[in-house]
């Protein structure tokens, strides 16, 4: 059962709880919504009148220039495939021929939006190719149900999470926290964030939804389907279906755990009008023609698929480790920023105990992961971004990695440099480290993308896989070992390791510690902030 902002709160008179209003007052005001909101208007407006020619699309695309070049790079490059060299588009009209009208209302709408909100939070990242993926397994149960406006079914699953989206955007600290709580095992249904931001995802993006004019059927269909639906039952099902089976395969929670797609489909069959072998079919197209989309924003959606499943597995298999049997506490509980730190020095605590099974080389990492986080437990001065960083290259150089280096991402967070190296070759490999967070710059660049954490032996798929990487292939290493820095939701750099020898040690303990280590400097550069931060405050009180 739902939970509404009446359990969270008392609720305004236009039904939303004080915070709830607050929120949606805040994020309506934003400076970097306008362009989005015109687009939304504007091609949702289009979307509601089967009967619009090309050129309406056409001129709701225009009016965006960023939109309309992505349109016609997305169009030349399947007019390269299809037609070869000297096959060239060079207007929005030639586009909208070629890909089909269809096709590049979903391609703008999709990316328009995208564009606007990511602001490099990973969360919102993962939503927002999650809800690309439901948008396309909607318009394919719309069609193999003839439900007579498809393209209809595609924009009210693209936004049935509208409210999750932002809340991801503008409340990233705390919806990190969220899911944390989802995935240690918090009830997760529709509404269950209630007890934790005072809202429903729902509620804000109901709420936005009309303050932006969006489309009435987007509008309703963002509420839960409950067997009946002022906007119709059938197209009201296959939004929801589409948006569980979404989550359910490609989300960071599933919205209940154990809950298998099969019973989702069942659930929908009657209401959508389709049997559940014709809906399961409905899934391969539904991938292929999200390829596009997640292409025009540079994500490949086999690497992300890829990266997703192991990064779902790490975060599951820490939290399971540190869990089992050891903190127990009401999931509804949001910890403070102070409480979840000595939580977070708890967990690797638990795991720093020295083990007889130790080999050498895990003996020694253990021993320094212990050192840095007593450190951090007592916040000694000796817990500087330079001491850890420092300490932490050359633990994984104990571990058997021939050198390492420190990235650290520009002011845009588009780029990571090298910084400081450590090892044989380390000063030259950290004046020539340089990686761009983006599955178009190849497997590294996707892994940074989604922040997973890979150690790779270069034999087999994965040498397959990474050796067509353009920093592999120039370093040529037998192992390495890549570990973004993720911080407040920016990727504000990573550690690379690698080696040419067969020295490593690759045992899941000497990859937990390395991790390990890595949470160790994420977290010096968080006191760093802070303290400067807490000085730029205190300067600014001293001058009032």
């Amino acid at each position: 059962m739902s939970v509404t902002s009446s359990s969270a709160g008392a609720e305004l008179p236009g039904g939303l709880s004080p915070e709830a209003e607050a929120f949606v007052n805040s994020v309506g005001a934003a400076t970097d919504l306008p362009a989005f909101v015109r687009n939304v208007r504007a091609i949702g407006t289009v979307a509601q009148n089967t009967d619009a020619r090309v050129a309406l699309l056409e001129d709701a695309i225009v009016q965006d220039v960023a939109l309309s070049a992505r349109m016609l790079r997305i169009a030349n490059s399947v007019a390269l495939s299809t037609a070869g060299p000297g096959a060239t588009i060079d207007s929005i009209k030639q586009a909208i021929m070629l890909l089909g009208y269809d096709r590049v209302q979903h391609l703008s709408m999709a990316s328009s939006v995208f564009e606007k909100l990511e602001k490099d939070a990973p969360s919102v990242r993962e939503l927002m190719v999650e809800s690309v993926l439901a948008a396309n397994h909607s318009v394919q149960l719309a069609m193999a149900a003839g439900y007579p406006q498809p393209e209809q079914a595609y924009l009210c699953a693209l936004f049935r999470r509208l409210g999750e989206v932002l809340v991801a955007c503008y409340r990233a600290r705390q919806y990190r926290a969220w899911m944390q709580q989802l995935l240690a095992g918090a009830p997760a249904h529709d509404g269950a964030e209630a007890s934790v931001f005072q809202f429903t995802f729902e509620d804000v993006g109901v709420a936005l939804a009309k303050k932006w004019g969006m489309p009435a059927s987007v509008i309703r269909t963002m509420r839960p389907y409950r067997g009946a639906s002022l906007e119709g039952a059938q197209l009201h099902a296959i939004t929801q279906c589409s948006v569980d089976v979404a989550r359910a395969m490609f989300g960071a929670a599933p919205a209940s755990r154990g809950v298998t797609v099969d019973e989702i489909r069942e659930r929908f069959t009657k209401a959508i009008g389709i049997d559940m072998k014709t809906m399961a079919e409905c899934l391969d197209p539904a991938l292929e023609e999200a390829r596009p989309t997640l292409s025009s924003m540079q994500v490949d959606l086999r690497s992300w698929l890829e990266q997703r499943e192991r990064s779902v597995a790490a975060a599951r298999a820490r939290i399971d480790d540190a869990h089992h049997g050891v903190l127990h506490r009401d999931s509804s509980e949001l910890l403070t920023p102070e409480a979840l730190e000595q939580e977070a020095i708890a967990r690797v605590q638990e795991r720093l105990a020295p083990s007889a099974d130790d080999t050498p080389r895990q003996s020694k990492l253990r021993e320094v992961v212990r050192e840095l986080v007593q450190n951090r437990q007592q916040q000694t001065a000796t817990l500087t971004v330079g001491n850890v960083t420092d300490a932490t290259l050359r633990a994984a150089c104990e571990a058997g990695y021939e050198r390492g280096v420190l990235g650290i991402s520009s002011e845009d967070f588009k780029l990571i440099r090298g910084r400081m190296g450590i090892g044989s070759g380390g000063h030259d490999l950290a004046r020539n480290f340089l990686l761009r967070p983006a599955a178009s710059f190849g497997p590294l660049g996707a892994a940074l993308q989604s922040r997973t954490d890979v150690f790779v032996e270069l034999t087999g798929n994965d040498a397959k896989t990474y050796g067509r990487d353009r920093l592999i292939k120039e370093l040529s290493p037998s192992h390495f070992a890549l570990l973004p820095l993720v911080l407040e939701g920016k990727l504000i750099g990573c550690l690379y390791f690698d080696s040419t020898t067969e020295s490593i040690d690759a045992s899941p303990i000497s990859r937990q510690l390395l991790s390990d280590l890595r949470d160790q400097l994420v977290a010096a550069f968080a006191r760093h902030r802070a303290s400067v931060a807490a000085s730029t405050a205190g300067a600014t009180v001293s001058a009032a």
